[in-house]
């Protein structure tokens, strides 16, 4: 992948799963980071995740454009 998609791509979903984590607590955080809204935390994590599979899609797109 060029120019480090895969890089974005991962950093992507790590930050989303963490988000992720907020509103679903599969990990247990300390009381200072449980106190954050978690519906808004959550929705951010969904959308991070979803933008990370798009930047991925864009990035194979446009290396296939390329070699074409």
């Amino acid at each position: 992948m060029a120019r480090g998609g895969l890089f974005f791509f991962v950093l992507y979903l790590v930050i989303g799963a963490y988000f992720l984590n907020f509103g679903l607590n599969f990990i247990k955080l300390p009381e200072i980071a449980a106190n954050i809204n978690r519906w808004i935390i959550f929705a951010g994590g969904i959308l991070l995740i979803i933008g990370g599979v798009n930047y991925l899609r864009a990035n194979r797109a446009s290396r296939y454009n390329r070699a074409r």
